[in-house]
């Protein structure tokens, strides 16, 4: 990438910046449900809540 001027180079830091951010949103969200254990940790929750009341 060749900058011609200080607006270009910002211009094409932004993109590249966007375009990392959402990987890293993409990224930790599907490592947060890796985590969590997945869709069985959810319906687990889902079928035990009306138990406790």
């Amino acid at each position: 990438m060749e900058a011609h001027n200080l607006q270009e180079y910002y211009t094409f830091t932004k993109g590249i910046v966007y375009l990392f951010m959402g990987g890293a949103l993409v990224g930790v969200t599907l490592f947060w449900q890796f985590l969590m254990g997945g869709k069985a940790y959810r319906d687990e929750n889902k079928k035990n809540y009306g138990d406790h009341h």
